[in-house]
C-alpha cells in the first residue's frame, strides 16, 4: 500500500570485576583537525561504540554514563562520566577511525534528566518551559509574558525572585552540580499533533486518535514493535493527549487498535512523551519506515544513546522525508495542557541543517539514522518544537523522544527489526 500525500496543511555486555582507572588517564589525544572521507560512516561506529558502553552501563546497579557527544567529520567522542573509568568500558571505547575523551562529571545523564523533571514540577506555575542541557550546564528557556499571551498560555515570572525560583528549583533537585541560566526567549515550546486531515495509515503516516471530546487528533506514525501476543506501533503520548484506551483509526474510521503505555511512561517515575498503540488481530505491521509516498526503508535496531552532534533523518506525514537533522543535547520540554498547566517530559533537541525541523502533523514521526546497508536505525519519535512565534506551524528547531527510554521503561517491547 502507498502512504497518502499529506495535506499541506499541515555487543554483547562486559559483565567483569569492577576494575576502575582515573578518569584523566583515558583521555584520548585530541580529534584530529582533518576531516575524515565518509562522517556517515565514521558516526555509524561512533554510535556503535556508545551503544556497547550504553548497554554495558544500564547493567550495572547505578548508572555512570553522562553527557555524550560525537564529531562525524573528524571520529570524536566525548563521554561525561561519574567516578573512575572501569577498564571494561575502557575497552569498549576502541575503534578503528575514532577517538575517545572521558570527562569527569558529577552525576549520570539518567540523574540529571530525573532531576530536570523534578525540577520542572517544583516551578511556582504550570508554565510551558524547556530546560537545555550541555554537558552539566542547563539553560532554562522561558516564553516571554507576550509570547505566552499571544500562545495563550500561562507564563513564568521573570523578575528578579521569578528567576531565582527557577534557579533555586534547578539546585535543589539537582543538588547544586550544575550551572544554571535563565533565558527569555520569543518562542513556546509546543507539541506537533493537529486536527484536521483524513489519510490511510501504514507505518510512518498519518493517524487520528478519538479524544474525549469527540475530536481527531492527528499524529505520523512511528515505529513498529511488539509486546506479548500483539502487535503495536511506538508514537508520541501527546498524540492521545496522554491518555490509555483512546480508539486509533485509520483514514475510513475504521479503528486499528488502542493507545497503551501511558501510566508506565507518562505517570512513572519520569515521564517521556512515549506511547504504544496496541494493534487489531486484523492489523499487520512490518519493520519499515515510509521515506515517500512509494518507497520505505527497513529497519535494523535501536540506538541506545543519542549524542551531541549525531546527524539523524526523519519521516513525517507534513515535513516529508529529510536527513536535515543534528543532535544539539538533552534537555526537558514542558507543553502545555489543553485543561490547564503542563507535562514536562524528557526530549533530545535538535536542529535542522537545512529547511525546516518538525511541523505540525509529524509528531509520534520516526526519527533515524542510517544502520548498516542502507537500513534505518531508530533514534525516537517526533515530539515537539519551538515555534518562533503564534501561528507558526513549522520549526527550525525541534524535540524527540528517544526510544531508548521506551526500551529501558517497557523491556518487555521488542523493536520489529530485520538483522543481518
Amino acid at each position: 500500500m502507498r502512504r497518502a500525500t499529506p495535506w499541506v496543511t499541515l555487543a554483547a555486555a562486559l559483565l567483569v570485576a569492577p576494575l576502575v582507572a582515573p578518569v584523566a588517564a583515558t583521555a584520548a589525544p585530541a580529534a584530529p583537525v582533518t576531516t575524515v572521507a565518509d562522517p556517515m560512516a565514521t558516526q555509524r561506529v561512533q554510535l556503535a561504540v556508545l551503544d556497547e558502553i550504553a548497554r554495558w552501563d544500564a547493567l550495572q546497579p547505578v548508572s555512570q554514563l553522562g553527557s555524550t557527544a560525537i564529531v562525524p567529520e573528524t571520529g570524536a567522542i566525548t563521554i561525561g562520566w561519574v567516578g573512575d573509568v572501569p577498564q571494561a568500558v575502557q575497552a569498549l571505547a576502541s575503534a578503528d577511525g575514532v577517538t575517545v575523551d572521558f570527562v569527569e562529571e558529577s552525576q549520570s545523564a539518567l540523574a540529571l534528566s530525573a532531576g530536570l523533571l523534578d525540577a520542572a514540577t517544583s516551578l511556582p506555575s504550570d508554565a510551558p518551559v524547556t530546560f537545555e542541557v550541555d554537558g552539566e550546564a542547563v539553560t532554562v528557556a522561558v516564553p516571554t509574558p507576550e509570547a505566552a499571551a499571544a500562545a495563550g498560555v500561562d507564563a513564568l515570572p521573570l523578575d528578579a525572585a521569578g528567576i531565582a525560583a527557577i534557579e533555586d528549583a534547578v539546585a535543589d533537585a539537582t543538588a547544586g552540580d550544575v550551572e544554571v541560566a535563565v533565558e527569555a526567549v520569543d518562542a513556546v515550546p509546543d507539541t506537533t499533533a493537529r486536527r484536521g486531515d483524513v489519510q490511510d495509515l501504514l507505518g510512518g503516516s498519518t493517524y487520528a486518535t478519538r479524544l474525549p471530546s469527540g475530536a481527531n487528533q492527528w499524529c505520523t506514525s512511528g515505529f513498529q514493535a511488539v509486546s506479548g501476543h500483539f502487535q503495536h506501533f511506538i508514537t508520541a503520548a501527546h498524540c492521545s493527549n496522554w491518555a490509555d484506551g483512546l480508539s486509533v483509526l485509520a483514514s475510513g474510521g475504521q479503528t486499528l487498535g488502542v493507545t497503551t503505555g501511558a501510566d508506565a511512561l507518562v505517570r512513572g517515575a519520569d515521564s517521556y512523551d512515549l506511547q504504544l498503540v496496541r494493534l487489531g488481530l486484523d492489523v499487520r505491521n512490518r519493520p519499515d519506515i515510509y521515506t515517500s509516498d512509494s518507497t520505505s526503508l527497513r529497519v535494523s535496531g535501536w540506538l541506545r544513546s543519542l549524542p551531541t552532534g549525531t546527524y539523524l533523518c526523519k519521516s513525517g506525514t507534513t515535513s516529508g522525508d529529510a536527513c536535515n537533522l543534528q543532535v544539539t543535547g538533552p534537555g526537558v520540554a514542558c507543553y502545555a495542557l489543553s485543561s490547564g498547566g503542563a507535562q514536562c517530559v524528557d526530549i533530545v533537541r535538535v536542529s535542522s541543517t537545512t529547511g525546516t525541523a518538525f511541523c505540525l502533523g509529524d509528531s509520534g514521526g520516526p526519527v533515524y539514522t542510517w544502520g548498516d546497508y542502507g537500513s534505518a536505525l531508530a533514534a525516537g519519535v517526533v515530539s515537539g518544537v519551538r515555534l518562533a512565534a503564534a501561528g507558526d506551524r513549522c520549526s527550525t528547531l525541534g524535540y524527540v523522544a528517544p526510544i531508548a527510554d521506551l526500551m529501558r521503561v517497557m523491556p518487555g517491547v521488542q523493536l520489529r527489526a530485520i538483522s543481518f
